[in-house]
């Protein structure tokens, strides 16, 4: 039975050690080596627990994925019906916060947002099948404010700017010289709070204004069509 849980023990070390240096150095810069001293191992556990530095690397990320999501719901725990602006407003803050608060999450966000800037074969197919759901919502939500009168293109572009204005911002994250508005000492979860005020504000008012641009535009076609027809019926 010692031995079982000291199996287990070890398992653990390893996979929190090699969380943190996936999260500092990124997949293809991390060595199994780095990771055993960190955990106070040898390469041999990692070979019988794991497998590979690929399959410990499987298990880092969805375990930093499913932390994230256990953390900060893409859906803000609100009830189904609710409307789509706050919605929209929920998914943006679980965002932010999945890839900004190091605080409850850990290494878990920065885990994350490497997969997204460096992208690699070891979870490839693992990211597509978690992200693909969250793409899914994110797009139901766009085309609830969007209404009928916008086209594909207008739902991909909106997804596309209210998505990568999160991405943006969680990219500074380590940068030695951030911007101005991402200082250290702005780091906070109330700030991140007003970033995520701000990029949802900023995103319903586009989407308002495609959303009307796109009714103005299917208005104008609408007397073309009609003189059309009648063109056609009096020859």
């Amino acid at each position: 039975m010692a031995i079982r849980k000291d199996g287990i023990e070890s398992s653990i070390k390893l996979l929190k050690a090699a969380s943190q240096v996936f999260a500092e150095k990124g997949y293809h810069k991390t060595t199994v080596e780095e990771i055993c001293r960190r955990a106070g191992s040898n390469i041999a556990a990692v070979n019988y627990h794991y497998g590979s530095k690929d399959e410990l690397y499987r298990a880092v990320w969805r375990n930093a994925f499913e932390e994230a999501m256990k953390v900060y719901p893409p859906d803000g725990s609100l009830p189904q019906d609710a409307p789509a602006d706050q919605k929209l407003r929920a998914f943006i803050y679980s965002n932010l916060h999945r890839m900004l608060d190091d605080g409850r999450l850990g290494c878990a966000g920065q885990i994350l947002l490497r997969e997204m800037a460096e992208p690699t074969e070891a979870v490839g197919q693992i990211f597509h099948d978690v992200i693909g759901p969250l793409h899914e919502r994110t797009q139901q939500i766009i085309r609830e404010l969007l209404e009928p009168a916008a086209t594909e293109q207008n739902l991909s572009f909106c997804e596309m700017s209210v998505v990568h204005q999160c991405v943006a911002i969680g990219f500074l994250k380590g940068k030695e010289n951030p911007p101005p508005f991402w200082r250290k000492d702005k780091q906070t979860p109330a700030y991140i709070d007003e970033l995520a005020e701000h990029i949802t504000l900023f995103s319903l008012a586009g989407i308002r204004t495609v959303r009307e641009q796109s009714k103005q535009k299917q208005n104008l076609a609408k007397p073309r069509r009609t003189e059309s027809f009648q063109q056609e019926r009096s020859s």
